[in-house]
C-alpha cells in the first residue's frame, strides 16, 4: 500500500498538470463541448505501484472507465464544490487505478447549470455520475441519467429523486434520529424535548422522534419550533424551558420566606441565591438537531433558562460532528450519531496534508463516492460494474464514514456510532456494528 507521503509527492508533481485540466473543465461553456481530454488520473508513478500493477490484460483493455462529477466549482458554493472535488481527486489517487479517468463539471450552483453539466457529462460517455450536491439539481440531473441509461451516486438528501439507478450517499436525518433517541432510550431517558427548526429538514426530524420516542416507549413531553435564525430561537427555548412559570415559582417563594423571617427561612433564601427559577423542566433529555454558528447561538440558551446539562441530556445529529464544539461548555457530557470520530480525523489529517486547508464535514461524501466507483471498478466484467446488483450489495461498503450500503429505493443505510463530546475532544460510547443484518 502506498503511504501518504508518497501520494503527496504525486500529487505535487501532477499539480501543475491538475490545475490545467481543472480549469479547462470547470469554467462556463456556452455550448455543450466534449471534455475528452480533459480529465483528473492517477499519476503513473502512482498507477504503475501497487494494486495497479495487479490489474489484468482484460482489466487494462476494457478501459478507461470514465466518471463525471458533477459540483458547484463557482458561484457561492464554489468552496464546497472545491472541497468534494479534492476529497474525489485524493480517494482516486489512493486507489491508484490508471483505467479511471474523472471528469469534473461546474454546475454553477444552479439548475439550469447542472443540467447543462449533466449534458455535457452523457455526451462524454461517462460509465457514471457523481452528484449533484444541491436538491432541486440533482431532480432534474436524475431525469437526463435515467434517460441515458447511468447510475448516479447524488450527494442530495431529497429521497424523492432515490431509485431506478439513483443512489443517494448523504446522511439521512432521519436515520440519525433514530439511532440517538434509540440509544438514548436504552439508557433509560424516557422524556423527551426536542427544538425543531422549520422547514422540510424539521418535519423529517420530528416524525422520525416521534417513531423513535414510541418505539423506546417514552413520551414527548415538550415541543418548540423555531425559525432558523439567531433572533428566531430565544422565545422557543424559553418556552421550552418553561421559564416564565418557573420564574414565578421563585419569586412567589422567594417572596413568602422573605416575609416569614427567621433562622430557616434566611438559611433557605441563600441557598437560592444562585437559583433564577424553581421546579424542574418535564424532560430528561432534549433533542437539538441543529449546527454550525446557529448550534452555538441555540445551545447557551438552553442553560441561560435554566436547563441545566448537568441534569438534563443534550442529544444532537451528525450535524454536531464538528471539531469547534468542544469549545461550548453546555455540550459536554452531549450525545449524538455520526461516524466514527477517529476514522474522520485521519481523513482531515490526510486532506489537509496534500490540500492545505481543513475542508468542510460534506467533504468525507467526495471521497467515500469516488471510493465507492474505484471498488466497483474492480470488477472484470465492464457490464457488471455499475449495475444495480453491484450497488445493492446487502453486505454494504465501508468509506471514511463508515458502512453504508443502499436500499432498494437507492438511499443510503448506514450504521453509526453514538459519540460524547467531551471537553478534550470527541469519544465514542457505542462503536458501529461491523456488519449489516439481512
Amino acid at each position: 500500500m502506498l503511504n501518504m507521503s508518497q501520494i503527496k509527492r504525486a500529487y505535487r508533481a501532477a499539480c501543475y498538470g491538475m490545475a490545467v485540466l481543472f480549469i479547462a473543465s470547470c469554467g462556463p461553456t456556452s455550448t455543450p463541448q466534449s471534455p475528452y481530454g480533459r480529465y483528473i488520473t492517477a499519476p503513473q508513478n502512482l498507477a504503475s505501484q501497487g494494486e495497479a500493477a495487479n490489474l489484468s490484460a482484460r482489466d487494462m483493455a476494457n478501459g478507461p472507465i470514465k466518471v463525471a462529477l458533477l459540483l458547484p466549482l463557482s458561484g457561492t458554493s464554489a468552496n464546497t464544490g472545491k472541497a468534494l472535488l479534492d476529497a474525489a481527486t485524493l480517494a482516486l489517487f489512493q486507489a491508484y487505478d490508471p483505467r479511471i479517468q474523472l471528469l469534473p463539471f461546474d454546475t454553477l450552483g444552479s439548475v439550469d447549470g447542472a443540467k447543462r453539466a449533466a449534458s455535457d457529462a452523457i455526451a462524454a460517455n461517462v460509465s457514471v455520475i457523481l452528484g449533484p450536491l444541491f436538491s432541486n439539481a440533482s431532480l432534474e440531473v436524475s431525469t437526463l441519467a435515467r434517460d441515458a441509461n447511468i447510475p448516479m451516486v447524488s450527494f442530495s438528501n431529497n429521497k424523492e429523486i432515490a431509485g431506478d439507478g439513483v443512489y443517494l450517499l448523504s446522511f439521512m436525518p432521519d436515520e440519525e434520529v433514530n439511532q440517538i433517541i434509540s440509544y438514548a432510550s436504552a439508557q433509560g431517558y424516557t422524556r423527551f424535548a426536542a427544538l425543531i427548526p422549520e422547514g422540510a429538514y424539521g418535519e423529517i426530524v420530528l416524525n422520525s422522534l416521534s417513531q423513535a420516542v414510541a418505539k423506546g416507549g417514552g413520551e414527548i413531553t415538550a415541543l418548540e419550533v423555531y425559525s432558523p435564525s439567531a433572533e428566531g430561537v430565544f422565545q422557543p427555548v424559553r418556552r421550552l424551558a418553561n421559564y416564565a412559570e418557573r420564574r414565578q415559582a421563585y419569586v412567589s417563594e422567594k417572596r413568602f420566606l422573605e416575609n416569614l423571617g427567621g433562622g430557616m427561612a434566611d438559611d433557605i433564601l441563600e441557598s437560592m441565591e444562585h437559583l433564577e427559577t424553581i421546579g424542574e423542566v418535564p424532560f430528561d433529555a432534549v433533542l437539538v438537531p441543529e449546527g454550525g454558528e446557529l448550534l452555538r447561538n441555540l445551545v447557551p440558551l438552553l442553560p441561560f433558562f435554566e436547563v441545566d446539562p448537568a441534569k438534563i441530556k443534550f442529544l444532537g445529529t451528525g450535524l454536531w460532528d464538528d471539531r469547534s464544539l468542544i469549545h461550548e461548555p453546555p455540550l459536554k457530557g452531549g450525545w449524538y450519531a455520526s461516524s466514527v470520530p477517529e476514522n474522520t480525523d485521519v481523513f482531515y489529517k490526510n486532506f489537509k496534508d496534500i490540500f492545505h486547508y481543513t475542508p468542510p464535514r460534506i467533504a468525507t461524501l467526495g471521497y467515500d463516492a469516488m471510493s465507492l466507483i474505484t471498488m466497483l471498478s474492480r470488477n472484470e466484467i465492464a457490464r457488471h460494474r455499475f449495475s444495480t446488483t453491484a450497488f445493492l450489495s446487502p453486505n454494504g461498503f465501508v468509506g471514511v464514514d463508515g458502512m453504508f450500503r443502499f436500499s432498494d429505493h437507492g438511499v443510503s443505510e448506514r450504521k453509526l456510532a453514538i459519540v460524547e463530546i467531551q471537553p478534550n475532544g470527541f469519544r465514542t460510547i457505542q462503536p458501529v456494528p461491523d456488519s449489516f443484518e439481512n
